[in-house]
């Protein structure tokens, strides 16, 4: 219905991390802009990017593999980090290369101490990415920690990038010996007001979009105050304002509209 009405070939709005709706406010941006020169160019040893919920930290990582794409470095995903230290040096190792790791722990980690020397020597160099990182626990961290010594006197054979809400902050810097790695460290903010129209015009756009406006001006100004700026929240109220309007054929999206759909989320 939404996308017969709205002239659109495909859904505008939906909370899926698909690159091609990337939109790359001053802030995402720079926090992108910055992952990549420490995962490629600086070759620290861990990144740390948090941000609050639906800020787009999901995005960014989704971003990050899709740029590394055909590149020397490739992107190790671990979307979920409610895993034990032995099924992470399992899931390393297979996203090094080894398809069967051995068992035991410590033949784990000499096979993928090996594996990251030989893939360093062809200019090679992997990057763990460590969605939901503040859900990990102490021993999951540690095993972070540790998987950041492998390294020659120029450079880390692997990156890690921890991405969590703003917690994971606090849980690092208690923890001096993973604190005194984090090479960067950045915060992902709320988009402003005058960004909340460039995300969901660029989103329409993606979407097949080129007519009239469907959001006037006092639907944005509702759009950026009852969502906070937050992508996520951005979405869903869109999604719920376009399902209405089609739904009473109207030629556009007003500010009563969306503050309506707004209250009805809360």
């Amino acid at each position: 219905m939404i996308e017969e009405h709205w002239k659109l070939s495909r859904r505008a709005f939906a909370n899926t991390p698909d690159p091609a709706f990337v939109y790359r406010s001053p802030a995402f941006a720079e926090g992108f802009a910055r992952l990549l020169y420490d995962a490629t160019e600086l070759r620290g040893g861990l990144s740390l990017i948090t941000g609050e919920i639906g800020c787009g930290k999901t995005m960014i990582a989704h971003a990050l593999a899709d740029r590394l794409q055909d590149t020397p470095s490739s992107v190790i995903p671990l979307p979920y980090p409610k895993v034990t230290p032995s099924q992470l040096l399992a899931t390393v190792a297979r996203g090094v290369g080894i398809e069967t790791p051995p068992r035991g722990k410590l033949a784990v980690i000499e096979a993928v101490g090996a594996q990251l020397r030989e893939l360093h020597r062809n200019g090679r160099r992997p990057v763990l990415v460590v969605d939901e990182a503040q859900l990990a626990s102490p021993s999951l961290l540690e095993e972070i920690r540790l998987l950041t010594n492998f390294e020659d006197r120029q450079d880390k054979h692997l990156h890690v990038v921890l991405l969590g809400q703003p917690e994971l902050r606090e849980r690092v810097r208690k923890r001096p010996q993973i604190d005194q790695r984090v090479s960067l460290r950045f915060h992902i903010d709320p988009m402003e007001t005058e960004d909340v129209r460039g995300y969901v015009e660029h989103r329409l756009r993606v979407a097949g979009w080129s007519g009239a406006t469907i959001f006037d001006d006092d639907a944005f100004a509702a759009l950026a105050d009852r969502s906070g700026g937050v992508p996520r929240r951005i979405n869903t109220l869109a999604t719920q304002a376009l399902f209405v309007g089609a739904m009473r054929k109207l030629s556009a999206v007003d500010g009563e509209l969306m503050g309506d759909v707004a209250d009805d989320q809360e």
